[in-house]
């Protein structure tokens, strides 16, 4: 289970799951572990819902700061 990478607002999750998905499979595809796949796919989510409609997918490095946080948490547990 991997708690989701918390938004700093929620203004419409249209896409949320296909860009989580997406990214997943992205960072799947380049040979990343499932871990680093999940939190890839959650920070791009969480982006995703920060703006109205699924017009907005951020910042690719950005995108790599939020997983990185919730990577960084994950394998401290």
């Amino acid at each position: 289970n991997l708690p989701a990478y918390k938004p700093r607002k929620l203004v419409d999750p249209t896409g949320a799951g296909d860009v989580f998905i997406g990214a997943f499979l992205a960072e799947y595809i380049h040979g990343k572990n499932s871990l680093w796949c999940a939190c890839a796919g959650s920070a791009a989510a969480s982006l995703v819902v920060e703006a109205a409609g699924p017009t907005f997918f951020g910042d690719k490095r950005e995108i790599y700061r939020r997983a990185d946080v919730l990577y960084e948490k994950e394998i401290k547990q």
